[in-house]
């Protein structure tokens, strides 16, 4: 059986009497889940969620059957029995090789079945990746305390046959180095850690309060990240990554969607040195939307052994009023994140990715969720080309279910080495983009990109609502072997 650990919170609603419940670990309450797991194998599979309840021995399972290609999303009413104010993590199995993302929320929905979730004002929203290998070591590239009222909570599941503890080391930007050990984790099971667990302080003063996390077990773990405002007693925002691990490393990452003014947006780079030496990295830009498009600019930074270093993009020589791709190298290994926020006099909303390593790349890409105009929302597909030279024949095959079931594939599509191509409203604006159409709006999608150069993508959800009824979230693709 082939699995992958998914770290959820899955929570039901603070609305009303009858589902009243306990509030997840981290700031805010309300919280529920999705987890949407994709059939990537070649035919008709079964998939298993199990999920173990965070404060007791419970256990509860679900499973369905997928077509190849194809993906379900398993809902907190998904799992016969499960309680009220359920917080805890799961394990997916599947007899077909699976992807799986989670989307964790706060917005009041009444799900399948007439059952209320959510929080009056909820309006938060993360989206991250399983894990697929869990490892004995997570790196976590930002770490925060009220760092400008922000703080990041971290969910570390332990992936092993066997209990045991979970060793935080938080290295923060002033030197200070914190750490907390937890209580005994049971096999599946979970526990919350955040700064303050182990002492970071909250003082802003030569950075004290941002830095960088390492987590180690003798048992292998997978975790998630969610940074949220620190007061908010209703959310209104989360950003959402899953831990990387030994298997992330690389010289050399890819980011295909990076921002510098754009639209409100900017973006922020954290990247942590995971060696023993002093390294530079290089952060090359390439422009992918008008009057930016394929022009390339260059950031480099130093990075001390075992911290984080920020590189913020409207710090630095990224071409102005530009959406893009960057490309990491580093003298030595790495990983890193981006971070995607408003600038001030925007509405808040912001999202979270990991830069994928090279390391992991191929000629083919997983897509779990991917929407058009569904629930009032809709997602963007970055596709970005890592290879060394233009790729002329990328292909997106979208198998769609809502208003209409049908399967789309695009044209050949061609994209500079570099550069990037996005699919957005393929109904709506694309039509000419398909050799098999995009029959319908009010769809949700998965997906599966192959082309004859290694491309990495992310993919990006938004509210099309005014005001937005949520803030953006999003996820990184899966590579998987063509």
């Amino acid at each position: 059986m082939k699995k992958v650990v998914l770290l959820v919170v899955l929570l039901v609603s603070l609305l009303v009497a009858t589902t009243a419940s306990a509030q997840a670990p981290g700031p805010g309450g309300g919280w529920w889940s999705g987890e949407q797991i994709q059939n990537v194998g070649t035919a008709s599979g079964t998939i298993l969620v199990t999920a173990y309840d965070m404060n007791s021995s419970s256990v509860y399972e679900s499973s369905t059957t997928v077509d190849a290609g194809g993906a379900f999303t398993f809902l907190p009413t998904s799992f016969a029995g499960m309680p009220d104010g359920f917080v805890g993590s799961a394990i997916v199995s599947s007899d077909q090789p699976i992807k799986g993302i989670v989307n964790v929320t706060n917005q009041p929905t009444t799900l399948p079945g007439g059952v209320v979730v959510g929080v009056t004002g909820g309006k938060a929203a993360g989206m991250y990746q399983g894990t697929a290998a869990p490892s004995t070591e997570l790196y976590f590239p930002i770490a925060k305390h009220n760092r400008y009222g922000a703080t990041v909570g971290y969910y570390v599941q332990n992936a092993g046959t066997a209990s045991a503890t979970a060793t935080a080391v938080f290295s923060m930007d002033d030197g200070g180095v914190y750490t907390f050990v937890t209580p005994s984790i049971g096999p599946g099971k979970m526990v919350y850690i955040n700064p303050a667990m182990a002492g970071v302080p909250t003082t802003n003063t030569n950075r004290a309060n941002v830095g960088s996390l390492k987590v180690t077990s003798a048992q292998p773990l997978a975790g998630t990240a969610m940074e949220q405002l620190t007061t908010e007693t209703v959310a209104t925002v989360v950003f959402a990554v899953r831990a990387l691990t030994p298997a992330d490393l690389s010289t050399k990452a890819y980011a295909p969607v990076v921002k510098n003014d754009r639209y409100g947006r900017f973006t922020g780079i954290q990247v942590l040195n995971t060696t023993a030496a002093v390294i530079t990295v290089n952060i090359n830009y390439v422009g992918t939307s008008v009057g930016c498009k394929d022009i390339s600019t260059t950031d480099t930074i130093t990075v001390q052994p075992g911290k984080s270093t920020t590189m913020v993009s409207n710090q630095g020589n990224f071409t102005d009023n530009c959406t893009g791709t960057a490309t990491l190298t580093g003298t030595g290994n790495f990983v890193a994140i981006v971070n995607e926020n408003n600038l001030a006099g925007f509405p808040l909303a912001g999202i979270a990715y990991f830069a994928l390593p090279s390391t992991s790349t191929t000629a083919k890409v997983s897509v779990p969720l991917y929407k058009d105009m569904r629930y009032n929302a809709t997602s963007g597909l970055q596709i970005q080309n890592v290879g060394t030279a233009a790729a002329t024949n990328v292909v997106a095959t979208f198998y769609c279910k809502g208003a209409a079931t049908f399967t789309a594939v695009s044209k050949p599509l061609t994209i500079a080495a570099g550069g990037g191509f996005l699919f957005y409203k393929p109904y709506e604006l694309m039509a000419a983009s398909f050799a098999t159409p995009f029959a319908s709006t009010n769809v949700n999608c998965s997906a599966i990109v192959t082309a004859d150069q290694p491309v990495v993508a992310i993919v990006n959800e938004s509210s099309t609502l005014t005001p937005p009824m949520l803030d953006d979230y999003n996820y990184e693709g899966f590579n998987v072997t063509p």
